[in-house]
């Protein structure tokens, strides 16, 4: 057998005979993809009403600030409880593969580094290599169902009938490039984000489980996600508003202000000092945080359920 803390209760019941690792082992890559993909429907789901208010508050332009309550009342004016939900399905058409791809592929380049062994012992730096790159693949793999998302949103009603057809006019108009437009910035916000979050999370639950003694409370999990979600925040944020003042300049034909992501830190810098470049920050970390939170928590409990180890 190998080495391995943590590892006790997986070892009952996957026998080493020889020449590889009965079914335990063979299922945990599917193990893990289901639980990521549960993780991102229901923290998604969970969160949605407060992600279509963000909308709303961002497509409202009168002069007269939409107040929370106004911005709920609309929703619900719309009839069914299913307003407060519009738009779900293909949010978590795009979060269930992405957070399941993620939470996966970590695990693969976890156990190449340490050659199939104990992966608790690896440092912050390692993890957060293998949780940017997990994250890199992740959102790469789906990019065009992002770009399709985006491109729904959007276009005037009528341009697209839906999911299908809106891939197919952008695959025979614009080719195969247009569906990953934007992906180097997107990528430049992801590795950082997806590498923190997942390096946190692990260093601070391993913490926790030896506190513990097992298994912490619910609470603790949530919490050390939506501790882990808001570092992340920190490091990454400054890329996502490089990203969306890249995406903005240039619309209705004028000149471009920035020649690129350099140039935008230093004017932004220069104008509107450090704290410019985290602008937006605080109704970020308030959406992200607990759906991040709910997710951890999620993915952590599914994987305990499916008979994955809380340590590994």
């Amino acid at each position: 057998g190998r080495e391995g803390g943590g590892k006790v209760e997986e070892k009952e019941e996957a026998h080493f005979d020889g020449g590889h690792f009965t079914h335990a082992e063979a299922l945990r890559p599917y193990k893990l993809l289901l639980s990521g993909a549960v993780a991102g429907v229901v923290s998604r789901t969970s969160t949605a009403p407060i992600d279509r208010l963000r909308m709303l508050f961002q497509v409202h332009e009168s002069r007269s600030r939409m107040t929370i309550m106004q911005g709920v009342r609309k929703m619900a004016a719309e009839g069914t409880i299913k307003s407060f939900f519009r738009g779900n399905g293909a949010n978590c058409l795009k979060i269930a593969p992405e957070t399941a791809l993620k939470f996966a592929i970590n695990d693969r380049i976890k156990r190449f580094v340490c050659n199939g062994g104990d992966t608790s012992k690896m440092g912050y730096f390692e993890r957060l290599l293998s949780g940017g790159i997990s994250g890199g693949i992740a959102q790469g793999s789906i990019y065009p169902l992002e770009m399709i998302r985006t491109r729904l949103g959007v276009a005037p009603v009528g341009t697209y009938v839906g999911i299908t057809d809106c891939a197919r006019q952008v695959y025979t108009k614009e080719g195969v490039r247009a569906l990953y437009r934007g992906l180097a910035p997107s990528m430049s916000g992801i590795i950082p984000y997806a590498g923190t979050d997942i390096a946190t999370f692990e260093i601070v639950k391993q913490k926790m489980v030896e506190y513990y003694g097992g298994e912490p409370p619910g609470y603790v999990l949530i919490g050390t996600g939506m501790f882990a979600s808001s570092v992340a925040q920190l490091v990454s944020y400054p890329f996502a508003l490089v990203r969306t003042r890249l995406q903005a300049q240039g619309m209705g034909g004028e000149t471009n202000k920035y020649n690129g992501m350099i140039d935008v830190v230093v004017k932004t810098v220069r104008r509107e000092g450090m704290t410019g470049l985290y602008k937006g920050i605080v109704p970020n970390l308030l959406k992200l945080a607990p759906a991040a939170g709910i997710s951890w928590y999620t993915f952590e409990k599914t994987k305990i359920a499916l008979g994955i180890d809380i340590r590994s």
